[in-house]
């Protein structure tokens, strides 16, 4: 990646400091322009739609721990479905790891990839009450759903480009919640438990 300080919006050449070594994308908090992290820089792909404040106690830059782990508040995508939207903030740890946290409806899970070495039937295929492999695992599938990416903020650690359609698959492996998300490209899956809010406590 490079040099992080040297790093400006490409639409308004506002400085665009990269805070982690897993960030793939960021938001210019000035022109909202969603800007792809390469090798050679930033590439811009676009607009960024502006998120409608919800009820939430957190924000982008915020600090504070999870279980006792220090972490800041890294970025945010939101989902938008038939039944409402949600929101997946991404954190940073201090001690180099990362992950993000689901808030949809008052509740919180925090969830993070994990390498999928097996492939998994299709979207159509996963319907809910099936069980197939995921990594020697049995997948028990309890929910679906087609969403659209509505829009983003801040530094994320994947490509969140607005109005991209994604499709999810939840269930449970092991009894740990998990997911499997279709994109138009790749198939990402997580792993994740659920949180109490008094897990997080959160900075002034």
């Amino acid at each position: 990646m490079a040099d992080a300080t040297s790093l400006k919006c490409p639409s308004c050449g506002a400085p665009l400091p990269i805070e982690h070594r897993f960030v793939r994308m960021v938001a210019c908090q000035y022109c909202d322009t969603t800007s792809e992290v390469t090798d050679h820089g930033l590439d811009p792909t676009g607009k960024s739609a502006k998120l409608a404040p919800l009820p939430t106690r957190f924000r982008v830059g915020q600090r504070g721990r999870l279980r006792g782990r220090p972490f800041e508040v890294l970025g945010r995508v939101r989902y938008g479905y038939d039944e409402g939207v949600w929101d997946e903030w991404y954190l940073a740890f201090d001690d180099g790891d990362a992950g993000w946290l689901e808030e949809e409806d008052g509740q919180y899970t925090l969830s993070r990839r994990e390498p999928l070495r097996t492939v998994p039937p299709s979207f159509d295929e996963a319907r809910v009450g099936t069980r197939f492999d995921v990594n020697g695992a049995p997948f028990f599938v309890t929910e679906r759903c087609r969403a659209r990416i509505a829009g983003a903020e801040g530094q994320l650690f994947y490509r969140a480009i607005p109005g991209k359609p994604v499709s999810f698959v939840e269930g449970n492996v092991g009894g740990r919640v998990a997911y499997l998300e279709y994109a138009e490209d790749v198939i990402e899956f997580g792993v994740g438990d659920p949180l109490a809010r008094t897990d997080v406590e959160l900075e002034a």
